[in-house]
């Protein structure tokens, strides 16, 4: 009888150990966050993962497409199994799940493999970030406690990337793209061995639920859904888009799915994600939010290839623009957070975010050029920093806080998914802009560069001379010489096509900021954040 109260009562054991002080659990907390984003990685150095699998850069992006969609669609089912699983067991298993994928990419070398093991090292990042949002959110009672909890959450989701990227830029300016999965392999044992001292065996978050009624029929349609959208979302344009039978078969595809996906929760008693949600009109508005700021998020692409193509700026010389994006993030959001809690209007400090992002676009038209140094895209990135610190909390809780309790769980997994389609939709926004600018730039450019332009013939003779003062032979100096020029003019049509591209960010931004002031409804705002819900 005793036995069988003990295990009655183990919801209500501690997780940590007794010997565990609160600041030694929260720095346990924080480092299975920052350990379960170390998959996205890979991807802060495309160039390298270019050459290493000998891919395309649509190729890259659909990789990071995989594992963020894989996280998103394995997070509505995670809901339900960290209720039957002991949370130190289930950890455990998501570590050891994550360490065989990456070994499993260090020796095979082929890109297939890879995509596999990023889709099931995303579905063990929505495992062990679950496990992190419910150690953090349901012991959080106040607001107060609560917007202090978002803000940490989504300060350390937010510097994650520049952190890594950090990290990658002087792995692989030393070492090749396997020390990336050496690096995830030892980080994961240290993470192991501290889960093993820290966490009681026996605790759990709640009371053992069986995995009755659970929609794995509906994870199987999100999952393939959220997939499907992103790789026409990616590989769009390069196919064509309509022209393309492929993409007209999986755009029929992927509504055949969305309809199959809505039909079935509407219809099941326990659905994956509850769809009544949006009755709510503030919800909406704030899943226009996220996918908007989400858009203007991606613009920051552009910038690093700036850095990379115009003013060839080896990644390690990037370290300071990184570490200012950290300080910019943390320092806006923490100082966001506490506005909030001072109870301003979430409205006008939203538009007081799009304002700063409208600067950072100002800023970049400023500095755009091709003769500029990599010390002049500190200010901007900085600028840029603030605006999405001071953009993602009071973004993110007003969405939350338009949830009804019953159902606010169901608003962290739209808002998510939100966020995934304005990451995914941003990147094929950006190429489509960019290709069309660059298009357009560069008709412009052929229409003047001719063999009867006075300055194109005088700055051809500049560059021979050149190459002769140098000593180069005369016939090899014409050859040189011609490719030098059309590296200058490559260069140009870049440099003015990236400043014509923030151009129409910067208008776009403007746009937003005008319709966010036309709509009274969406102008006052209440914070109103439900005690145990759990933002993802």
């Amino acid at each position: 009888m005793k036995l069988i109260y003990q295990k009655m009562e183990t919801h209500k054991i501690p997780l940590f150990k007794p010997w565990v002080s609160e600041w030694m659990a929260r720095s346990v907390i924080f480092s299975i966050l920052m350990t379960c984003l170390y998959s996205f990685a890979f991807y802060s150095n495309p160039a390298t993962v270019i050459r290493f699998y000998g891919i395309q850069p649509g190729d890259v992006e659909y990789g990071a497409v995989v594992i963020y969609g894989s996280t998103v669609a394995f997070l509505a089912l995670d809901f339900r199994i960290v209720k039957y699983f002991a949370p130190r067991r289930y950890l455990l298993t998501a570590i050891a799940i994550n360490s065989i994928c990456s070994l499993v990419c260090l020796y095979s070398g082929d890109w297939s493999v890879f995509i596999v093991c990023q889709f099931v090292q995303g579905i063990t990042c929505a495992l062990m970030s679950g496990i992190v949002l419910n150690l953090v959110f349901p012991r959080l009672h106040s607001t107060r406690a609560r917007v202090i909890g978002y803000t940490i959450l989504y300060a350390g989701i937010q510097i994650s990337a520049p952190f890594y990227s950090i990290y990658s830029s002087m792995v692989l300016h030393y070492f090749d793209f396997n020390w990336l999965f050496y690096g995830s392999t030892i980080l994961l044992l240290a993470l192991t061995v501290i889960v093993l001292l820290t966490m009681n065996d026996s605790a759990r978050f709640h009371k053992k639920i069986p995995l009755y009624q659970v929609d794995w029929i509906g994870y199987l349609l999100y999952v393939v859904f959220i997939l499907t959208m992103g790789y026409i979302l990616v590989y769009g344009r390069q196919l064509g888009w309509f022209s393309n039978n492929r993409i007209l078969f999986l755009l029929l595809f992927v509504v055949l799915i969305l309809s199959l996906f809505v039909i079935r929760q509407l219809t099941l008693k326990r659905p994956l994600i509850n769809l009544v949600i949006f009755k709510e009109k503030n919800f909406i508005i704030g899943l226009v939010l996220l996918f908007t700021f989400y858009i203007f998020k991606g613009s920051t692409g552009l910038a690093y290839g700036y850095l990379e193509v115009i003013l060839q700026t080896d990644p390690l010389q990037t370290v300071p623009i990184w570490i200012t994006v950290i300080c910019g993030t943390v320092i806006s959001m923490f100082a966001t957070s506490r506005f909030v809690l001072m109870g301003y209007n979430l409205m006008r400090i939203i538009l007081l975010g799009f304002g700063i992002m409208a600067l950072y676009y100002l800023s970049m038209l400023h500095f755009v050029s091709v003769k500029g140094e990599t010390a002049d895209l500190i200010l901007p990135l900085f600028i840029y920093s603030v605006a999405t610190g001071v953009l993602f909390v009071p973004i993110v809780a007003f969405t939350i806080s338009a949830a009804p309790p019953k159902i606010a769980f169901n608003a962290s997994l739209i808002g998510i998914f939100a966020r995934f389609t304005g990451f995914t939709a941003s990147l094929a926004f950006n190429n489509e802009l960019q290709a069309f600018i660059r298009y357009a730039v560069r008709k412009k450019v052929n229409e003047s560069v001719d063999e009867i332009n006075v300055k194109l013939s005088g700055t051809l003779k500049g560059i021979n001379q050149i190459y002769l003062h140098g000593g180069k032979d005369i016939y090899i100096t014409k050859d040189t010489s011609g490719g030098y020029l059309n590296k200058l003019i490559k260069a140009q049509i870049f440099a003015r096509a990236t400043h014509d591209y923030y151009d129409w960010m910067f208008i776009s931004v403007v746009c937003v900021m005008g319709g966010i002031l036309i709509f009274p409804q969406i102008k006052n705002v209440i914070l109103k954040l439900k005690r145990g819900s759990i933002p993802y």
